[in-house]
């Protein structure tokens, strides 16, 4: 009895420090409680129980988010390894499980995504009603382990050697405008003559350029600017400038006759597509499900 309510005692300090390190990393009771899937209340409870039985505030709240006190700090420090350690162990035991379930976190960014990632997931959510899938649509580049993301579909070369990466696929960028631009404007014989055009910029004020075989970037400018591909796509269209943008948004445009291509000598004729995830994850049911049914649905859609 008495090992027994020792072992109780021990779960129930492991989970409330869990709660714990998932309110430090998000800094937020409500973003804690998403990523666990339970209330806001629940997590605040927990961390009010842990609070009183240190004597002390772990947290710092303001209108916006949290930050650790000096305690939490330390608390912090000395918890987070064990508890990866147990989350790593828990997940080991979960693979265990032949079909996929739990919670399954994606990260995508613009068409390619909607297009060909997204479809995968759904028929995964359709074929095994234990998994929750949790789709993220994000430019930035996620922190894979600390926003517990399971696989993130990245594009380009990758730098992070803490990364499991299976490239799924490639894609081709253009440089295009439409023939009344053209006309107007005129057309860009090398990258450098970009800058006496208008360009619709996306994230950041670089496009690169194959130069001499090195890549160059180039700063340019433009009067709009989004980290929306179909709304660049639209000013496009709508013969505002010139736009650079992956074939998912464009080649049917240029197939047609509705924009023109620009500079193609100067663009790579291949840029490498990854499924990226840590290398804790890497052997997951759910994710080997997803590359596999990922790998026949981009081979079918090449076929056809």
């Amino acid at each position: 009895m008495v090992t027994e309510c020792f072992h109780m005692e021990t779960m129930r300090v492991i989970s409330s420090l869990s709660v714990f390190e998932k309110v430090a990393k998000n800094q937020s009771y409500s973003l804690a409680a998403k990523e666990m899937g339970v209330s806001k209340a629940y997590v605040s409870k927990i961390i009010t129980s842990l609070e009183e039985e240190f004597g002390e505030k772990l947290f710092i709240r303001s209108t916006r988010k949290v930050k650790l006190s000096y305690l939490g700090e330390e608390l912090l420090a000395k918890c987070s390894s064990p508890l990866n350690i147990l989350e790593s162990i828990s997940e080991s035991l979960a693979n265990r499980s032949p079909t996929p379930k739990g919670v399954f976190k994606v990260s995508l960014a613009g068409a390619y995504g909607e297009d060909y990632i997204a479809p995968v997931l759904f028929k995964m959510a359709k074929e095994y009603p234990d998994l929750k899938v949790d789709i993220s649509f994000s430019t930035r580049n996620v922190d894979l382990l600390d926003e517990n993301v399971d696989v993130a579909i990245r594009v380009g070369d990758l730098a992070d050697s803490n990364l499991y990466a299976r490239k799924i696929s490639f894609r081709r960028e253009y440089i295009c405008a439409t023939k009344k631009y053209v006309k107007l404007n005129g057309e860009p014989k090398s990258p450098k003559e970009l800058k006496e055009f208008n360009c619709l910029m996306g994230v950041g004020d670089y496009w690169s350029f194959i130069i001499k075989k090195k890549v160059e970037r180039i700063k340019l400018s433009g009067n709009i600017r989004s980290d929306n591909g179909r709304v660049l796509l639209k000013a496009a269209l709508d013969s505002i400038g010139l736009v650079k943008l992956p074939d998912v948004y464009v080649k049917e445009y240029i197939d047609s006759g509705k924009l023109l291509s620009v500079l193609d000598s100067y663009l790579a004729k291949e840029i490498p597509i990854w499924a990226v995830t840590h290398t804790r994850k890497k052997d997951s049911v759910n994710l080997q499900h997803f590359l596999d049914l990922l790998e026949e649905f981009l081979k079918r859609e090449k076929s056809l």
